[in-house]
C-alpha cells in the first residue's frame, strides 16, 4: 500500500531472516528483478548500503552504511519500483529500476527520473517520494551550458523549480522520447546504450528497505 498524506512512512519490526544485503542500487534492481520473476508473494526485505536513496533517508552523500544484523530492531520502509522498457533503434530492453533513469550527458541533459528526488548531491525532484506510486521525471528544455551549470548549483539546495527551462511530469506511467538522435541513458547509475524511447511503468510497494531502528 503506496504512503498517504498524513500516515508515517513504514513500520517498526525486526530485522528478518530473509534479509538481502545490496551494495548499491543497482545490485538492489537486479535483487528486486529476480524477486519479482519469482513471483513470490512476499516481498524483498532489502538493506542498501550506498545510493541515492539513502541521500533521500538523510544519509550523507556517497556515504556507506553498516547493514542491520538480523533481529535487530528496524524500520521497514516498503519502496516503490519502476518497470522500464528501452527502444534502442528496431529492438527494446525491459529492466527494473529502483533509483534512477539519466537520458542525456551531464551538460546535455534530457530526462531525469528519481524515486527519492536525489541524483548523487543534487536534489532534482524535492516533491518525490519512493512509496507515493508514481514516477517524477525531471525534462529539460536547454542545451545552454551556461544555463545547465547555473541550474545544477541551485540543485544542490532544491530550490531550481519553477524555472522556465524545466518541467516535471509525474504518473502511474511517464514516457520519453527522442526528438533527434538517440540519447545515453543509465538506470541506476548503469549504463544502458542509448536509447530513442523509454516508457516507465510504476510497480508498487515492491520491496522492503530494511533501515535500523533510530
Amino acid at each position: 500500500m503506496t504512503i498517504e498524506p498524513g500516515r508515517e512512512w513504514g513500520e517498526e519490526a525486526r530485522v528478518p531472516h530473509e534479509l538481502v544485503v545490496a551494495s548499491d542500487e543497482s545490485s538492489l534492481a537486479r535483487a528486486v528483478t529476480e524477486h519479482l520473476r519469482a513471483g513470490s508473494q512476499q516481498r524483498l526485505a532489502v538493506a542498501l548500503l550506498r545510493g541515492d536513496l539513502l541521500t533521500a533517508l538523510g544519509v550523507g552523500v556517497g556515504a556507506r552504511v553498516i547493514p542491520p544484523r538480523v533481529g535487530d530492531a528496524c524500520r521497514l520502509l516498503p519502496c516503490d519500483a519502476y518497470e522500464l522498457t528501452i527502444q534502442h533503434g528496431r529492438q527494446s530492453t525491459t529492466t527494473i529500476a529502483v533509483s534512477s533513469v539519466v537520458i542525456g550527458g551531464v551538460f546535455r541533459p534530457e530526462w531525469w527520473l528519481s524515486s527519492g528526488g536525489f541524483l548523487r548531491q543534487l536534489n532534482i525532484l524535492p516533491n518525490s517520494h519512493p512509496n507515493d506510486g508514481r514516477a517524477d521525471a525531471l525534462v529539460w528544455s536547454t542545451g545552454n551550458t551556461r544555463t545547465v551549470r547555473a541550474i545544477r548549483r541551485r540543485m544542490r539546495l532544491g530550490d531550481h523549480l519553477p524555472h522556465p527551462s524545466l518541467s516535471v511530469t509525474r504518473g502511474s506511467v511517464v514516457q520519453w522520447q527522442a526528438k533527434g538522435s538517440a540519447r545515453r541513458i543509465a538506470v541506476d547509475q548503469r549504463a544502458y546504450g542509448r536509447a530513442s524511447a523509454v516508457t516507465v511503468k510504476v510497480r508498487p510497494d515492491a520491496f522492503r528497505l530494511v533501515v535500523a531502528a533510530t
